[in-house]
């Protein structure tokens, strides 16, 4: 019987129990085939959907202007704000993508479809994927700044969406315990330690690297204009980390340790505020990019959201319109000395929380019962 407050530090009694976390799975043949044609349908969404809510938003401003977007390929909200940006550039500008994607990915095959867009619009000189990864030093590194200056790229709008992370147990963590669904229906991960290695990398690709590329770009002579990272608020949820607390473990993976590299963001983004330097630190909705099924628990998660949603009647805003309002949040940082430096695009998700934790204890099996999980997505 764990001596832990929380309900999220003991597992629900009759629901099966799976150690570990979601396992990344190699795509088959056929879904290999099919990623160039989901990336054409996928670019093509997030443009239709953006232009039929354009005016809801300012982004008027970035035409012409430099973008380098850390993670801009895939489902994400990187990849929402390159659609965009793409069509911000027409006359003069650059955007410059940075991945990392395995060739055989939906990820890469979006790429790929970027430069056809930028050759179809004509504006292919103008425009970089680059699959190398960030980097603070070496060649991934001069690979950037190269391709920055080629288009004589200054005054940058340096914007990090880099989806890379561990979820697990740091040292001495007690038990969590995550809801999921799958094939077999509801279960509970069992959170395990993380190696110190998945640890560091945990708090280095989406944390202190992300913070520290802004000096790399300055130092090799790129000035930039502002600083943009993505967050969520479950890093907010400092409670949820201490195992005493009665809310320990209430927000999964982000109580144990994705919310590592978030810390870093935040520190950054409090220090630069009040300096000459912009920066600003983006919180997002629930969102399925691609990193959600990653995250135990994430995809039900948003399931769950989505239903109280429904049931309050507040408007679903999915990734490609996040994508318009990271740029308008991005876009008031830049026109003001006094800016807000954490934009909340997370607004109408957020008076759901308490709603949401309830709902997910009671989560079960019963049919018979208001929180059958069925019931529920």
């Amino acid at each position: 019987m764990s001596t832990y407050p929380s309900p999220f530090a003991r597992p629900m009694p009759g629901v099966r129990i799976v150690e570990g976390t979601p396992a990344i799975s190699r795509p088959s043949k056929e879904e290999v085939e099919a990623f160039p044609a989901e990336a054409v349908k996928l670019l093509n969404r997030n443009r239709n959907a953006q232009q039929a809510v354009a005016t809801r938003y300012d982004v008027k401003w970035a035409k012409g202007r430099h973008f380098v977007i850390a993670g801009g390929t895939g489902l994400g909200i990187g990849c929402a704000v390159a659609t965009a940006t793409m069509g911000l550039i027409a006359e003069r500008g650059s955007v410059t993508v940075i991945a990392r994607d395995l060739s055989k990915s939906l990820g890469y095959a979006t790429g790929k479809e970027m430069e056809n867009w930028a050759k179809d619009a004509g504006i292919g000189d103008r425009f970089c994927w680059l699959n190398g990864g960030m980097g603070l030093e070496g060649k991934a590194l001069h690979a950037i700044v190269d391709a920055l200056q080629g288009t004589e790229a200054q005054d940058v709008i340096y914007i990090n969406a880099v989806a890379a992370a561990s979820s697990g147990l740091l040292p001495d963590q007690p038990p969590v315990f995550v809801k999921d669904v799958d094939a077999e229906g509801l279960f509970q991960w069992q959170l395990t330690p993380l190696p110190d290695r998945a640890i560091e990398a945990t708090r280095f690709v989406m944390g202190d690297m992300a913070v520290q590329f802004t000096d790399a770009l300055m130092d090799s002579g790129i000035s930039v204009a502002v600083t943009a990272f993505c967050d969520w608020r479950g890093s907010l949820d400092k409670p949820s980390r201490d195992p005493k607390a009665v809310e320990y473990g209430r927000q999964g993976a982000y109580s144990t340790s994705l919310y590592l590299p978030k810390d870093a963001l935040q520190a950054a983004t409090s220090a630069a505020y009040g300096t000459d330097r912009k920066v600003v630190d983006v919180f997002f909705p629930v969102m399925r990019t691609r990193a959600l099924p990653f995250i135990p628990g994430g995809t039900t998660m948003s399931y769950v959201y989505d239903k109280l949603m429904e049931r309050a009647g507040i408007r679903r805003v999915d990734v490609p319109e996040l994508g318009l309002g990271m740029l308008d949040a991005i876009g008031k940082t830049l026109g003001n000395d006094d800016f807000n430096p954490f934009p909340r695009l997370d607004a109408h998700e957020m008076p759901l929380d308490m709603w949401f934790y309830e709902v997910v204890k009671q989560l079960n099996t019963d049919e018979a019962s208001p929180f059958y999980y069925k019931g529920w997505f």
